[in-house]
C-alpha cells in the first residue's frame, strides 16, 4: 500500500528541541494585529519579538509556537480562532513547500509532497498520506507532551484543505474529517470554516478524499521548476550552522525576493540575523557571493521562463528584477551566450 510519513526532531548540543519555522506563525500575528489584539505583548511573554517574523526561516520551539496558538485564540475570545487563520492560509506561507504543493499535478501528490517536505518547516510532527479502503487519507499529529493544542490542530486542517482548494478545486474537498479532541458545545462555526461537519473524538487528526479525484492531473508540471525547488527545500533542511545550508537560504531568499524587493548583502544579512561580514566571509568560503548567486537564480528562472513561452521577455525580465528588457537581454547573452530569442526559438 504507498504509503508516505516524514517527521523529524531537531538535535542541539545536549538537548533534543522540536522547532517549527516561523514563517507558520505569521498568519496568526497578522490575524491578531487585524482585530487590533495586542500581539507584541503575547510574543513578548513567549520570549519573541516583531524582528524574528522578518525571517521566515528562523526556528523556534513548537512548544512555544503551539502556546502561543492557544493564548491567541484566549486573547480573542474565540475558541475557532486557529481554524479562522487556517482558513485563510495560502501557499505561500509556507514558501517553496508551498510552491511545491501548488504546482503539483495531482492532489495526491501535492500531499505527499507536503508530507515528505514537512520536517524542512516543523519537527516534533507526522504527517502521513496513504491508500485506505479505496481512499486518500492524509493524517497529522503531534508528538504526545504537547497538549493542550487544539488551536494547533484545528489551524492545520483548516490550513490544508484551504491549500488544497485553491491549488485542486473540488478534488481539495474532504469527503471526511476526524478530529483527535472532543466536539465543542457549538461546533457550527467549525463546520462552516472546514466546510462539512468534523468527527470528533477519533484517534487521529485525518482527511479523506476520494482517491480517484485525487490521483485525476489538474495540470502539467513543469519538471525543471519542481526539480529547482525541491533542491531548494532540501537546502533548507541542512543545518543552520553549515555552509551548504547557508548558501541554499541565500538562494531559497534570492528566489522569492526576485522582482518583489532589493537584493542587497544589507537585506539578506538582516533576514538570515547574521551581519553582513559574516555573510559575505562565510558565501567567499563556498566560492560564491550574493551578486553571483542573484545571477545564477536569474539565469535559471529566465531559462524556465522563456522555455513556458507564455510570458514576454518585457514580463521576464521585470519579474527578475531587471530594469528593462535590455538589460536583461545583456545579463542572458552573457551568461549562457545566446540572446533569449535565440534560446526560446530553439526549445
Amino acid at each position: 500500500m504507498p504509503e508516505i510519513e516524514r517527521s523529524g526532531t531537531i538535535t542541539r548540543p545536549g538537548t533534543r528541541v522540536a522547532l517549527i519555522r516561523v514563517s507558520s506563525l505569521g498568519p496568526v500575528i497578522d490575524a491578531l494585529d487585524r482585530r487590533g489584539s495586542k500581539a507584541d505583548a503575547l510574543m513578548a511573554r513567549h520570549l519573541m519579538n516583531r524582528g524574528q517574523l522578518a525571517d521566515p526561516y528562523f526556528e523556534i520551539p513548537l512548544a512555544r509556537y503551539v502556546a502561543i496558538l492557544e493564548e491567541a485564540a484566549q486573547l480573542e475570545g474565540d475558541e475557532f480562532f486557529g481554524a479562522r487563520v487556517g482558513g485563510a492560509f495560502r501557499p505561500a506561507h509556507l514558501g517553496p513547500v508551498g510552491l511545491l504543493f501548488g504546482s503539483s499535478a495531482t492532489l495526491r501528490r501535492g500531499l505527499e509532497r507536503l508530507a515528505r517536505w514537512l520536517n524542512a518547516w516543523q519537527a516534533g510532527t507526522a504527517m502521513r498520506v496513504r491508500e485506505e479502503d479505496g481512499a486518500l487519507v492524509w493524517s497529522y499529529r503531534l508528538d504526545a507532551e504537547f497538549w493542550p493544542r487544539r488551536q494547533d490542530t484545528e489551524y492545520t486542517l483548516a490550513a490544508t484543505i484551504a491549500l488544497a482548494r485553491e491549488a485542486f478545486g473540488s478534488a481539495g474537498r474532504p469527503l471526511e474529517i476526524h478530529i483527535e479532541h472532543g466536539e465543542p458545545p457549538d461546533s457550527a462555526p467549525l463546520t462552516r470554516i472546514l466546510g462539512s461537519r468534523p468527527e470528533f473524538g477519533q484517534p487521529g487528526n485525518r482527511l479523506i478524499f476520494d482517491l480517484d479525484e485525487a490521483n485525476r492531473p489538474r495540470r502539467k508540471e513543469d519538471r525543471d521548476l519542481m526539480s529547482i525547488l525541491e533542491r531548494h527545500v532540501a537546502d533548507l533542511c541542512q543545518p543552520a550552522e553549515g555552509l551548504d545550508g547557508l548558501v541554499g537560504k541565500v538562494r531559497t531568499l534570492v528566489l522569492m525576493h526576485l522582482g518583489q524587493r532589493a537584493i542587497t548583502l544589507p537585506v539578506m544579512a538582516s533576514e538570515l540575523r547574521v551581519s553582513q561580514r559574516t555573510l559575505q566571509r562565510r558565501l567567499a568560503a563556498e566560492g560564491t557571493s550574493l551578486r553571483d548567486l542573484v545571477r545564477e537564480c536569474r539565469l535559471e528562472l529566465g531559462r524556465l521562463r522563456l522555455r513556458d513561452g507564455r510570458a514576454s521577455t518585457e514580463e521576464i525580465a521585470r519579474g527578475l528584477g531587471y530594469a528593462d528588457n535590455t538589460a536583461f537581454w545583456r545579463a542572458f547573452k552573457t551568461g549562457t551566450g545566446e540572446t533569449p530569442s535565440e534560446y526560446r526559438r530553439k526549445r
